[in-house]
């Protein structure tokens, strides 16, 4: 079967990742044979694009892919961005250094064009956290504020830790100024975490640009995902589709529910699905 007519974007964690943070080795096989029978596909990802590469080292990625939660478009072929939507630094900022001077327990990480920062203590960093989100490093405030900002991630280390930079965003005014975004991650015991993104950010934003790009037109667009994060992006395309494991409301707005991200849900889209739409 041909399949330069269509264009899958996935999101990874929860998705393409099953629970060890792998893929499957039939969702390469099917991801391999999709590509060169003429598919196009890409990563819907709030992960920065060096971060993912390092935990896709050898899956071909094809087709312009969104990242930083649609923040970003990246080029793995050409490695380089295509569209940044940078965050308000000032605001931004003033929410970083309130929670790390008043001792909140986060671990506060700057998303930069040039890559992943820790404002907060690095020995502090939850050690389960900060091995999947590598390439990072530590720089004083004052050094980041330098570069461009993309986004904020700020992971609770103590129960409701996040509720305390909540109040302070809203005190200050900064909820036009700020997107936040909320996840969790079973990589830590407590595993909530909040994004602070441009205003109007999201996956589905980034869709919109894809649209326009030359690889992206006359095709049917695919979409896979598993959360809240997801949700603006699945009713963007053409086809939406999720895992087994997805949240009820996420499933509930999809036109296929695939097999677990366990049992190779991207396999069962380019096998079962994608040849009968």
């Amino acid at each position: 079967m041909l399949y330069n007519h269509t264009a899958i974007l996935t999101d990874l964690d929860g998705t393409l990742f099953n629970s060890n943070g792998l893929v499957s080795e039939s969702d390469r096989k099917a991801i391999e044979d999709y590509i060169a029978a003429g598919g196009l596909f890409a990563i819907a990802s709030g992960r920065e694009p060096h971060n993912a590469r390092r935990h896709l080292p050898d899956l071909p990625i094809n087709g312009p892919s969104i990242v930083l939660n649609g923040a970003a478009v990246y080029d793995f072929v050409n490695h380089q961005y295509l569209k940044t939507v940078l965050m308000d630094k000032e605001a931004g900022a003033d929410v970083a250094v309130h929670c790390r001077d008043t001792g909140l327990p986060l671990d506060i990480r700057i998303y930069t064009t040039e890559g992943i920062f820790y404002a907060s203590p690095l020995e502090e960093a939850d050690p389960g956290y900060l091995r999947i989100h590598q390439p990072t490093s530590f720089l004083p405030m004052e050094q980041l504020m330098e570069k461009d900002w993309i986004k904020i991630v700020m992971l609770e280390r103590e129960v409701d830790a996040l509720a305390p930079m909540r109040a302070f965003l809203r005190e200050k005014g900064y909820e036009k100024r700020l997107s936040l975004i909320e996840g969790t991650t079973d990589v830590v015991k407590i595993g909530k975490y909040q994004e602070l993104l441009p205003p109007g950010v999201n996956k589905g934003t980034a869709v919109a640009f894809l649209r326009q790009i030359q690889a992206y037109r006359s095709r049917t667009l695919f979409a896979v995902g598993d959360y809240w994060n997801d949700w603006e992006m699945l009713n963007t395309v053409d086809v939406p589709c999720a895992p087994e494991n997805a949240i009820d409301e996420i499933k509930a707005a999809c036109r296929y529910t695939l097999r677990s991200h366990n049992d190779s849900a991207i396999a069962d889209l380019i096998r079962r699905v994608i040849p009968t739409v």
